[in-house]
């Protein structure tokens, strides 16, 4: 009895422990578990909550494993699209880009003009951008000189009829071949020979096909000979002209290849060669004209489009990479490296030259390693919901969140010593800050048509600001600056696409940026902003007059995403 009583306590001891043990396991699960927010992968914390930057509520996430690892079974890398390549050597050079406008090719103009003088009764074809074929009736003169000729053709066939000599038929030959060159047909011709009746009216025929860009006469008015009447455009083939700087003008030559970019049509890159170079510069200006063919088989283009032109320069041979295979983010960037069948490490890699469509490796992989070139930002996000954590956080000596964003403040700032300038200058630059922010407010609102009118304004308080009131490496240091602007100023008039204004504004706002930290503005209060999300969580920077956030690259979508990084005095 003794025993069983001894039994039932040693029982009630050991499921007391285990009942203990396992809430210790419970608890120390639960003290695991962290928190990231599904939206900013990059907010990590122990315990519920929402997130600081979009409000959203915080999901739970399980640490363990390596977090810079990630398994993807064979169906998992599929759905994602994730494709990899090696790591090899090509050519990368430094990319400019060009904004121009197709025009049409002015060898394959043709000009339609009368062969006789008379009066102009009829216009077949009375407005332009019409299409014409050869050989279709365009238009009819009442011309007493082509009544002559008729006359003089109908005597010399009757004389060749009648007597059969060879002067006769050589006089008749001359007579039909003057009427050919003064515009009748060979049917007319024929016609006027059965039918032995002349016509002071003759319709005349096109001699080449083509689209109507201009009339210059009207019906009832007389003309003379070789008086013009249409022009005719062939648009087969176009041209695309695009200014250079002087600077610019030297880094390309005729024959070197260029990729065009049509606005609309920004998906079907089209590759040509330069085929002209202006050789003096555009009267008024520091302005070259390049100008490159586009064949347009189709007629999907049109002349006055704009399109941009992109050509590199000061190529060399490196380790490269498509660029969106680098993840940039505030630690710096880093790839995926397949290590193995459905697994993929993330490894932080050092950049050197960029170009639009690839990126020069310098360090962090060796050539030959398999890089994810599409996809990787789902591999990123899925590391982060997985394992809890960003997975080049430790990649900054174990700073925490505050101080990662310091270092990425620090890094995004322009390091240029303050130049003292003209008072006046200052002055101007101020003025094309009041105008940008203009913009920004109409990216906030995700108004592009205004954000494109609002541009104008700062196009013209930068043309207005006098670079001759700088000297030496101060001018220099302007002009490098200048040509960014310029360029994003453009694209955001041009282009009605509020993602591609968003794009270009974020360039202006590099280049504005760095402009007010060289050269200074007095009497500025503003405030450098960031928003981590923009443009695939790239990352994106602007300059506001409010401290409270107001995003211009997703407006009232995540109105309030963001942070200052920097107050500008």
């Amino acid at each position: 009895m003794n025993k069983i009583i001894n039994y039932i306590v040693i029982f009630a001891i050991m499921s007391m422990i285990a009942c203990n043990s396992r809430k210790v396991s419970e608890q120390a699960a639960e003290a695991k578990k962290t928190y990231t927010c599904p939206m900013h992968p990059q907010i990590i914390q122990d315990k519920p909550g929402t997130c600081p930057i979009c409000g959203m509520d915080l999901v739970p996430v399980t640490a363990g494993g390596d977090k810079t690892e990630v398994t993807l079974s064979e169906s998992q890398v599929e759905l994602a699209n994730i494709t990899v390549q090696p790591l090899r050597v090509q050519e990368i050079g430094n990319s400019i880009l060009l904004n121009g406008r197709l025009r049409a090719d002015e060898n394959q103009t043709e000009m339609i003009s009368t062969r006789v003088p008379g009066r102009l009764d009829k216009l077949f074809l009375k407005e332009t951008g019409v299409r014409i074929t050869q050989g279709q009736v365009i238009y009819e003169i009442y011309s007493e000189q082509l009544l002559t000729f008729q006359q003089e053709f109908l005597l010399a066939h009757e004389q060749a009829k009648s007597i059969d000599n060879k002067r006769y038929q050589s006089y008749l030959q001359a007579a039909k071949k003057k009427l050919w060159l003064y515009g009748m047909t060979e049917a007319q011709i024929n016609d006027l020979s059965k039918s032995k009746v002349t016509n002071p009216r003759i319709q005349f025929v096109a001699p080449a096909a083509g689209i109507i860009t201009e009339i210059m006469v009207s019906e009832g008015q007389y003309v003379t000979e070789g008086a013009a009447i249409y022009r005719l455009e062939k648009l087969n083939k176009l041209w695309v002209e695009a200014e250079l700087y002087p600077h610019e003008a030297s880094l390309i030559k005729l024959g070197e290849p260029v990729t065009i970019y049509v606005n609309g049509f920004a998906n079907h890159p089209m590759e040509s060669t330069v085929i002209f170079l202006s050789p003096e510069y555009r009267q008024g200006s520091q302005i070259f004209i390049l100008r490159a063919a586009l064949f347009n088989p189709d007629y999907q283009f049109v002349p006055g489009m704009q399109a941009e032109i992109v050509f590199e320069h000061s190529k060399k041979k490196a380790l490269t990479l498509p660029a969106d295979a680098v993840i940039r983010e505030e630690n710096g960037g880093h790839v995926y490296r397949k290590t193995g069948k459905g697994i993929f490490k993330a490894q932080m890699v050092t950049t050197g030259l960029e170009n639009f469509n690839k990126v020069e490796i310098t360090g962090g992989i060796e050539e030959g390693d398999s890089i994810v070139v599409t996809g990787a930002y789902l591999l990123y996000s899925e590391i982060v919901l997985k394992k809890g954590a960003n997975p080049m956080a430790g990649h900054h000596h174990g700073q925490g969140t505050e101080q990662a964003a310091t270092s990425s403040q620090r890094t995004t700032k322009v390091e240029e010593k303050p130049i003292t300038v003209d008072p006046r200058f200052s002055q101007q630059l101020g003025a094309v800050i009041t105008s940008y922010l203009k913009v920004k407010d109409a990216l906030v609102a995700s108004n592009a048509k205004n954000a494109s009118t609002q541009i104008l304004e700062v196009a013209t308080k930068l043309k207005q600001v006098d670079m001759s009131l700088l000297k030496g490496d101060a001018h220099m240091k302007w002009m490098e600056q200048l040509k960014t602007m310029e360029e994003s100023i453009k694209r955001i008039e041009a282009d009605k696409d509020i993602e591609i204004q968003r794009a270009s504004f974020s360039q202006l706002t590099n280049a504005l940026y760095a402009a007010i930290k060289v050269f200074q503005v007095k009497g500025l209060q503003a405030y450098y902003q960031y928003c981590p999300m923009a443009f695939d969580s790239k990352g994106a920077y602007w300059i506001s007059r409010e401290e409270q956030i107001s995003n211009p690259y997703f407006g009232e979508q995540m109105l309030r995403c963001g942070e200052t990084k920097e107050t500008l005095k």
